[in-house]
């Protein structure tokens, strides 16, 4: 990533935590826009998943405290697979993960 990028993303940063106290899930920052939109590869949905991710690999926050961050803002059915998979990167979506994201109070609805 160039320094420009940085400097970008970590200005949409800001942006999201003085106006919101952390950076939205996607679902909450555009829920115009379908999970398996091509607005999520392109424009303001890119853009957000690029501030997002930015945001959440350098976020110092434990397990616990990532669950808490989805369990605020309760993910559609369709979302759970990433969520998963932002949660437990190397755990493969199935019934078992789902569980585990049960358990912990998220898609248990």
């Amino acid at each position: 990533m160039n320094d420009r990028t940085r400097e970008l993303l970590d200005a949409a940063v800001r942006d999201q935590l003085d106006a919101h106290g952390r950076v939205l899930p996607p679902w909450k920052a555009y829920p115009q826009i379908e999970r398996y939109s091509i607005g999520w590869r392109m424009g303001d949905g890119e853009w957000h998943l690029m501030v997002w991710w930015h945001w959440w690999e350098s976020a110092r926050m434990d397990e616990a405290e990532r669950i808490a961050y989805f369990r605020a803002d309760e993910p559609p059915r369709d979302w759970l697979d990433w969520v998963a998979h932002q949660l437990w990167p190397d755990m493969d979506f199935g019934e078992a993960v789902a569980h585990r994201l049960a358990e912990h109070g998220i898609g248990a609805a």
